[in-house]
């Protein structure tokens, strides 16, 4: 039993889509959750994708310095194999090395891995036909991007979800809540609702976990 808080980096400025329907917010964001952690003493789970590692890397090396885990956000599963390589120069450079990545959208069927793909150890992501040679932690919550695009509220979004974290604590299984800190600055900006979710999962008695930790404390 777990509940990891999944953040994922993606913004860049010159994304206009995303820029003109979230803004431009993450920066700012990723300093409040940082601050959160040492406020709390939490560590959490970041995920970067290759266009982050590129164009941040001083908020990845961030990220690290402040003792969190760091792994790969990877936005194309259908064509991931350049893509990777790309991703492991990046965090080379930054003297660290990815364990595992994590998924928007599900894994494409028919695709059974990728070159390299044998080194990981876990992949983060909704249902899908996920390769049996790699654990899988399932997101079966609707991430905060999604909610922001059909228009329904953060309060409604949130309830919902501590509900899903009252189920998995009855349950005694994990939950990992994917959420974008571009799209948390215009939902909650103050991180309110997400402070919420981590008092109710220590409340239910789950502990907040990165995946790394999971897979030492919680070894299949």
């Amino acid at each position: 039993m777990f509940f990891c808080l999944r953040i994922d980096l993606d913004y860049v400025p010159w994304d206009t889509p995303d820029a003109k329907e979230f803004g431009h917010g993450e920066p700012a964001m990723l300093l409040r959750i940082l601050e959160l952690a040492r406020n709390t003493g939490l560590k959490f789970h970041f995920f970067a994708s290759n266009r982050v590692l590129r164009a941040f890397p001083a908020n990845t090396d961030a990220v690290l310095n402040e003792g969190h885990d760091l792994d790969w956000f990877c936005k194309h599963p259908d064509a991931p194999g350049a893509r990777f390589e790309e991703a492991k120069a990046e965090f080379a450079a930054l003297g660290h090395e990815p364990k595992g990545f994590a998924l928007r959208a599900p894994w494409p069927t028919g695709i059974e891995a990728f070159p390299g793909m044998e080194k990981l150890q876990f992949v983060s992501g909704p249902p899908g036909s996920i390769p049996a040679t790699i654990r899988y932690f399932p997101v079966e919550g609707r991430s905060v991007r999604d909610v922001a695009r059909t228009g329904i509220t953060a309060r409604s979004w949130v309830d919902t979800t501590k509900t899903q974290l009252r189920e998995a604590a009855s349950r005694n299984i994990g939950l990992t809540l994917p959420v974008r800190p571009q799209v948390l600055a215009r939902l909650d900006p103050k991180m309110n609702y997400i402070k919420e979710l981590l008092d109710l999962a220590g409340a239910v008695g789950m502990p907040i976990l990165t995946l790394r930790e999971v897979l030492v404390a919680q070894p299949r």
